[in-house]
């Protein structure tokens, strides 16, 4: 009987927490969506790119709307549900009953492990997954469509590429002129009256520009005074070729898997490591020289006192800007950051729940209103925390772990003595 009492118990707990997380869920969803649109919408709807391609972009970018969105409207359904409870007595009614407050906060708990596994599995697989895919759009859309990312009489740098442009208008670029670095070191410049941007992927072909008038100058590697000059009526530049390492130069935390950010820290760690020891081994070396100039001043002579004065204050100031300038690597802090914010926004869900069960049991009046706002204020708190924990990891030394991970142990700290309080009324 008791059994069958914990299944109902668990059952109606469970279906006021799903209901609450479904409008909270809604709600934060909605309002990354609508900042993301507005944004493509002053960006890209404006510059006439196809309706089809930017519902792509938005669907490419879903994964990370999911991502902030489960965490934030867990927070806000579990002081819903159980600030309803509250305000209705119902909390009241079920300690009545003899279920002890760990059994009603259980269930809740259960959901935000799983809500924590389901987010980390969309951060780990569908958003690397997204943003690579966003990032091909992406770069498709600005060869096709120009105005997108050039702007008229500017110039751009594109991969190893410096890209001028003249006037852009719907028949494309004119002129245009590419400066391009090849294999060998070597600069060749590519001139074009006009430069139309075009895709062929019917043909196999993948984005570039049909350059129309061409006229390329080419220096030899040899005499800098040499140079080699061509011309035609027409050619295919492909700044985007089915070999092309585009994707993989512009790689990141972003849309990398964990295991995959994790080599790149190894290998960031062992080459910063060298480096370290390296400057570590050259400030010994000129320690030692700096002792053994002093040691030679302290045995020898007048006439060697004098000349080695100067020598001595060189090695001096030398050992002393290198012991300043120890090396930093904040490309190994980024990508650290980038590994524990992995973790610390999907696991949020859990110090979440922990915190909204004794926040909720306070509500007496208006119990899903009060809970909703209080989530908000929360979810804009924990927001704030992982902001400033981020700034100042780029900008200082402190361990990234901590920086990421203190805001969720912080609400945790806080959930769980707020816990034991309300157990001991």
């Amino acid at each position: 009987m008791m059994i069958r009492s914990f299944r109902t118990l668990n059952r109606y707990i469970s279906s006021e927490f799903l209901f609450s997380f479904l409008v909270s869920f809604l709600f934060y969803f909605l309002i990354f969506f609508l900042n993301q649109l507005l944004l493509m919408a002053q960006g890209i709807l404006a510059k006439g790119i196809p309706l089809g391609s930017v519902l792509l972009l938005m669907l490419y970018s879903l994964p990370s709307f999911i991502t902030l969105s489960a965490p934030f409207a867990t927070l806000t359904a579990a002081l819903m549900a159980y600030g309803r409870f509250s305000s209705d007595n119902e909390i009241l009614a079920m300690r009545s009953a003899g279920f002890r407050r760990y059994s009603i906060f259980k269930p809740v708990l259960v959901f935000g492990i799983v809500i924590s596994l389901m987010s980390f599995g969309v951060n780990d697989v569908l958003l690397p997954a997204g943003t690579k895919a966003f990032q091909r759009l992406w770069l498709e859309l600005s060869l096709t469509h120009p105005g997108l990312e050039l702007e008229a009489f500017s110039v751009r740098s594109f991969r190893q590429s410096i890209l001028v442009t003249g006037a852009i208008d719907n028949q494309g670029i004119h002129p245009m002129m590419i400066i391009e670095r090849d294999k060998d070191g070597n600069r060749r410049t590519i001139m074009a009256r006009l430069a139309s941007p075009e895709i062929r992927a019917n043909k196999g072909g993948f984005p570039g520009f049909r350059m129309n008038e061409v006229f390329s100058l080419t220096p030899s590697s040899r005499n800098l005074d040499e140079w080699t000059w061509a011309n035609a009526d027409f050619m295919d530049y492909r700044l985007l070729s089915n070999t092309s390492s585009i994707l993989d130069q512009q790689a990141g935390p972003a849309n990398m898997r964990v295991f995959a950010i994790l080599d790149v820290i190894r290998e960031k760690t062992a080459r910063h490591k060298e480096r370290l020891s390296a400057h570590r081994k050259a400030l010994n070396e000129s320690r030692l020289k700096l002792s053994l100039e002093y040691a030679a001043i302290a045995t020898g002579g007048q006439e060697q006192r004098k000349a080695s004065s100067g020598l001595i204050i060189r090695t001096a100031g030398s050992v002393m800007e290198m012991e300043r300038s120890k090396p930093v690597d904040h490309s190994l802090q980024i990508w650290k950051l980038e590994f524990y914010q992995k973790f610390a926004i999907p696991f949020a869900c859990i110090p979440f729940v922990v915190l909204a069960f004794p926040l909720g049991l306070a509500a007496k009046r208006s119990g899903r209103a009060v809970g909703f706002f209080i989530g908000l204020l929360l979810t804009s708190f924990y927001w704030s925390l992982l902001v400033l924990g981020r700034s100042l990891g780029l900008r200082t030394e402190i361990s990234p772990f901590l920086v990421m991970i203190v805001p969720d142990m912080l609400l945790l700290g806080a959930g769980l003595i707020l816990y034991f309080q309300r157990s001991k009324i």
